[in-house]
């Protein structure tokens, strides 16, 4: 392990075996280590084993990492160094957020960086910046975050990370976060994972929000829909939002009641047009039919207490337009009959 800048003379390794004495008869299968993790994990082993917070160490750790990514022990132990170093002066906290930057981009599925991450930009802003938030630079974080999506848009980890974010500063209705699921929705209506987002930056806090918010995301909804009628990101969206409305309403909010008889015209604009014959003749003509909004047109239909109303949509949408699944509208059906 020795090197041009550290040196590990005093260091005994601690062998990494499956063939310990008291278990070496009953190995079913030998792990076949490579000479390399066998080299570095056995130093990191006797590191640990004397609780070492120093820069060789974590040149160790570090290997180690770029062998076993996932490896959390080594990343908690990582941690642990780098916290010491930074509060010694001895390591810039910038440097260790540009090591796992660059660490995340070559390892797309690891989750354990993106929880590593939040915790060195914790010490950062507790160290560096006597614990204000405000002062951080969000802007490499938002670049690193946009390479990785541009790669995998549904990158579960990075979209969590991207929700603390977030969460931590605070930035629910963000100018910048809404004009991103916008450009990101803008690329592929169907991106769920910036539907959800979007619905986290405006609902997430639970705060009131401002007036005209709830229309414009009604007809940011909208805008989408029309893009693509059948696409269920939008219209998943657009049923929150509807119930959002609706116990708003409840409350005497009048942007609510507005909100909700404009989202009951779209799902009718998009259904039948109120027309719900028993033959379904007229309705099966129409060329901008989405099931998604029938779906919804049900709900409200319940809502109003035109339980009849709701019985035709359900079987409507069960023997005709949504046949898969079949049984689950005949469940549905049988909730209401004696409506």
């Amino acid at each position: 392990m020795n090197n041009d800048k550290y040196n590990f003379d005093d260091i005994t390794p601690l062998p990494v075996s499956d063939e310990a004495p008291e278990t070496k008869d009953v190995v079913l299968c030998k792990i076949m280590y490579t000479v390399e993790f066998q080299t570095v994990f056995s130093y990191l082993r006797a590191l640990m084993a004397k609780d070492e917070l120093s820069e060789r160490a974590m040149y160790v750790a570090c290997c180690a990492i770029s062998i076993v990514p996932a490896h959390y022990t080594v990343w908690e132990y990582k941690y642990r160094i780098v916290e010491k170093l930074v509060y010694e002066c001895k390591y810039d906290v910038d440097e260790e957020l540009k090591w796992c930057a660059d660490l995340a981009l070559n390892n797309e599925k690891n989750y354990q960086i993106w929880n590593y991450r939040e915790r060195v930009i914790e010490l950062k802003i507790k160290h560096g910046l006597g614990g204000d938030k405000l002062q951080y630079d969000l802007d490499g974080e938002y670049e690193v975050v946009r390479q990785m999506l541009d790669s995998d848009e549904k990158n579960y980890h990075v979209w969590s990370h991207k929700r603390w974010i977030v969460s931590y500063f605070d930035l629910f209705r963000s100018d910048r976060e809404l004009a991103y699921t916008q450009e990101l929705i803008d690329r592929d209506v169907r991106n769920n994972s910036a539907w959800n987002f979007r619905h986290l930056v405006v609902f997430g806090d639970e705060s009131p929000l401002e007036n005209g918010r709830l229309t414009s995301e009604v007809e940011f909804a909208k805008q989408y829909i029309a893009s693509s009628i059948t696409n269920p990101s939008s219209w998943n969206y657009l049923k929150f939002l509807y119930s959002f409305c609706t116990k708003a309403r409840a409350l005497g909010e009048p942007e609510a009641c507005a909100c909700v008889a404009l989202i009951r015209t779209l799902a009718s604009e998009y259904s039948c047009n109120e027309n719900l014959d028993d033959d379904f003749s007229k309705v099966l003509e129409e060329q901008r039919l989405s099931v998604p909004a029938f779906e919804l047109l049900g709900d409200i239909y319940r809502d109003e207490g035109k339980m009849e109303q709701m019985r035709k949509v359900y079987r409507l949408l069960g023997e005709e337009l949504d046949p898969v699944r079949r049984n689950y509208w005949a469940y549905r059906t049988s909730l209401c009959q004696t409506g």
